[in-house]
């Protein structure tokens, strides 16, 4: 393959919780099932791969989570221990609530003791692109077409659909096109790594 068909192009800031664990469902809200000898909430947005693997179904928009407390308030970002849904402030949102179009990236809501959370939200995208590396490994589920690729070594989307995307949002986090993070001085989280910028590679590798 020529290596001009490697070239990166257009870049998105990403940002991701450094928070080692995330916050846990409540048990209470979901029915239950057992997985890995554990019993886990299993919310009707789960899917289980025949492999085993448990995951958001990729076809699922907008989420609404039941937490057993609230999030850190330390924090602007974080994630739910059960299959890591992206928790974010309200506040930091409102800082890119416009490029949540409904289409690809939706807003949903925050419940603890079943009550709404205001000042949290979650944000998801159905059908999201995935993040890839130069290991090229991944697998896709067959009954939801959820992606999951082992990121080793420098990352990078290689889906062309991305091109002219100015929010993302994945497994891995939640990407913001650098030149629209730039002009609305967008600041990093409280919580969250400091964001790396990370491009689209034509001609990259796909999904096995």
């Amino acid at each position: 393959m020529p290596q001009a068909e490697k070239k990166l192009s257009e870049k998105w800031l990403w940002y991701t919780s450094r928070t080692p664990r995330g916050v846990p469902l409540d048990p209470r809200a979901y029915p239950s099932a057992v997985f890995d000898r554990e019993v886990i909430p299993w919310p009707d947005w789960a899917c289980k791969a025949p492999d085993g693997g448990v995951h958001i179904d990729a076809r699922i928009g907008a989420i609404d989570v039941h937490l057993a407390k609230a999030p850190s308030s330390r924090d602007e970002i974080s994630w739910t221990r059960g299959f890591q849904v992206r928790l974010v402030s309200s506040e930091w949102l409102a800082q890119i609530e416009d490029l949540i179009d409904g289409r690809n990236v939706a807003r949903g809501q925050v419940f603890v003791d079943g009550r709404a959370l205001t000042d949290w939200a979650t944000i998801h995208e159905a059908h999201a692109t995935r993040l890839f590396s130069d290991d090229e490994r991944s697998k896709v589920c067959p009954i939801c077409g959820d992606l999951y690729a082992v990121l080793y070594g420098k990352t990078f989307f290689v889906d062309p659909a991305v091109q002219g995307r100015r929010l993302i949002v994945t497994s891995n986090g939640i990407f913001v096109r650098e030149d629209e993070a730039i002009r609305r001085r967008l600041r990093t989280p409280a919580g969250a790594y400091k964001p790396s910028l990370v491009g689209l590679r034509r001609g990259g590798p796909t999904a096995q």
